[in-house]
């Protein structure tokens, strides 16, 4: 039995390797869960291996369909001409000319033998043409080009919104195998479930997914569960320069830690942030700084102000309101991008206003979990009220770094503000747990 894979490297991970060759799938959904959207990557990704691909569309034109993949980077014309693409409109056939079309589909299907054939949407095709023609259309579709040919045939059905019943429920039973995409909406985000309720002669590990629609198709997550495996072998050393804090921190960061910068507002945790980024930047470090409150204009004079050297990728972005799982995708594709060594992000507080404690938690597992896939090193900030809070959250399970920031103000006229820091924990380090002086100035950061 052959697999034809989706291409899609997380999908293919749920699915053990692809789908049958000789089957069915029903993709089911939403309106707006992604169902075109995937089943285009899908024919996309294997056209460009070389096998064949038939669209047939009962709710688009060929011209609509080509604008939009063309908007998403694919060239349906170009595989077309290479003979590896066909697309069938239906949209426009008249009732009368139903059987007929379908003798000519089929016959033409068979003669051209593609590999894939996605029907969408047979939702659309069952209220055009009724139940009966849509009995006949999947038994004849299924017995001539599944059965007798060996290709992976894909049918599309709409959930309307509130709907629990697929389609007209003849689907499920011609089907081998049926994917769900739902939507649930909470506050202001959108969550996307995959479910797969049914899937012949694939070994699945899980049958529930969440996912986000990509610029790839769609990438799918095991969700709660974000376990994995730590190595056992010590990594590097990362020295900052940063008088004093190396020190604290008993040597350095470690390449791949998660190092947590909290403290109250203005109590310099941008600040060394970007000293860290510019003396790591310096040494040699592809460096990655996101950030949620300030400008990338902003926070460039900043560095500049402090005559701190090396340069490093700044990137502004306005916090939305995402799922976990959606930060997780937006910030490891810029991870890959910038083919980033140190990841900082300014500030988590922004991320958290549009989440609720559990949400929040779960964001900053994702954000553990790309630090030790990718060996990754990851320095945060956050803005806390007291030190004693900070050590009761779920930070400190979360990160290898805790270091606190705080200030005192002046008692009287002519005093100056006084800044202090604490290591609150460094995991696999001897620290230094004393409260240190601090001083802000020309080259940053300096611990007294």
């Amino acid at each position: 039995m052959k697999i034809i894979p989706t291409g899609i490297e997380s999908l293919d991970r749920a699915l053990s390797g692809g789908f049958n060759r000789g089957s069915t799938v029903l993709i089911a959904g939403n309106p707006g869960a992604g169902k075109t959207h995937l089943m285009l990557h899908v024919l996309y990704n294997n056209m460009k291996r070389g096998l064949k691909g038939a669209y047939i569309s009962f709710a688009e034109t060929k011209k609509q369909f080509y604008e939009g993949a063309l908007n998403q980077g694919i060239d349906l014309r170009e595989m077309e001409e290479k003979g590896l693409f066909r697309f069938y409109d239906m949209l426009t056939l008249p009732k009368d000319e139903f059987e007929d079309f379908v003798d000519y589909l089929v016959t033409d299907l068979v003669d051209w033998k593609p590999d894939i054939v996605v029907f969408d949407s047979i939702t659309v095709f069952g209220q055009v043409f009724g139940e009966i023609h849509l009995r006949a259309f999947l038994h004849s579709i299924v017995g001539r080009l599944v059965n007798a040919l060996n290709m992976l045939v894909f049918l599309i059905d709409e959930i309307p919104y509130g709907g629990k019943g697929i389609g007209f429920g003849i689907e499920e039973f011609v089907a081998d195998g049926v994917i769900v995409l739902e939507m649930e909406k909470y506050g202001e985000i959108i969550r996307r479930y995959m479910r797969i309720p049914k899937m012949r002669n694939r070994p699945l590990e899980r049958y529930s997914y969440e996912y986000v629609i990509t610029d790839k198709g769609i990438e799918v997550f095991a969700v709660p569960e974000l376990e994995f495996v730590e190595e056992e072998k010590r990594r590097e050393r990362i020295r900052t320069n940063i008088p004093g804090f190396d020190d604290l921190l008993g040597g350095g960061l470690y390449e791949g830690s998660i190092t947590l910068l909290a403290g109250p507002t203005g109590s310099g945790k941008t600040i060394l942030a970007l000293n860290i980024a510019a003396n790591l930047s310096k040494a040699g470090k592809r460096v990655l700084y996101i950030a949620f409150e300030e400008t990338a204009e902003g926070l460039r004079d900043a560095k500049e102000k402090l005559g701190l050297e090396g340069e490093f990728k700044i990137l502004s972005l306005v916090p939305e309101a995402k799922t976990p799982v959606e930060y997780y995708v937006m910030i490891k594709s810029l991870v890959e991008r910038e083919n980033a060594d140190v990841l900082i992000i300014d500030s988590l507080s922004a991320m958290q206003a549009h989440m609720n404690e559990e949400e929040f938690t779960k964001a900053l597992r994702y954000l553990q979990l790309l630090s030790k896939e990718r060996a990754l090193t990851l320095v945060l900030t956050y803005t806390g009220a007291g030190w004693e809070k900070m050590v009761r959250t779920g930070f400190s399970t979360l990160v290898d770094n805790l270091v606190f920031l705080m200030y005192t103000f002046p008692k009287a006229i002519g005093e100056t503000l006084e800044r202090a820091i604490i290591v609150l924990k460094s995991r696999r380090s001897k620290s230094d747990p004393t409260l240190r002086r601090f001083t802000i100035g020309e080259g940053g950061i300096r611990i007294e």
